[in-house]
């Protein structure tokens, strides 16, 4: 009886984040949050600290789909479940738009900087099968060099984002 309910909750995981990445996919903000708890913290390997709070990520995530990054995707390649873990990679790609007013003070060039990457990103659910924990990691070097901006210069631009 508990290989059932194991695997059942391994299915009803897998399916979330199946889901939040689909919603991820389609710019439905709404339709990722409803994937997080209240108190979700979300660490990317960009950030100096933890974003706390699904309405914390709400702007943020919102601007990543109507300005930042229009043509974001992400396509799933594995997801793995254990207890109330779970773990997938997948590959990411868009475009990275900075607008003028951004580009501008740093010396850059505004425009589309378009990026491809492998990233992996781990899971925690609640006891209401939410997302209470998400902690993301790609390679941060890579990126930098495909977009043409310094590490440096993303961790601030992402640090200015997530203060708004």
């Amino acid at each position: 009886m508990a290989d059932v309910s194991l695997s059942s909750r391994a299915m009803r995981f897998t399916d979330a984040i199946n889901q939040f990445h689909q919603a991820y996919s389609d710019h439905d903000i709404d339709g990722v949050l409803a994937y997080l708890a209240e108190d979700v913290t979300i660490q990317f390997p960009t950030s100096p600290h933890p974003i706390r709070g699904k309405q914390k990520i709400r702007p943020v995530w919102s601007m990543v789909f109507t300005t930042v990054i229009p043509d974001i995707r992400q396509e799933m390649l594995s997801t793995v479940t254990h207890g109330q873990f779970a773990a997938c990679e997948f590959v990411e790609t868009g475009t990275l738009t900075i607008p003028s007013e951004v580009t501008d003070p740093l010396g850059l060039a505004p425009g589309g900087r378009p990026y491809s990457m492998n990233m992996a990103s781990f899971f925690h659910f609640d006891d209401e099968g939410l997302i209470d924990e998400i902690r993301s990691y790609w390679d941060t070097g890579s990126f930098a060099e495909q977009i043409g901006i310094d590490i440096g210069v993303i961790r601030s631009l992402q640090a200015r984002a997530h203060a708004a």
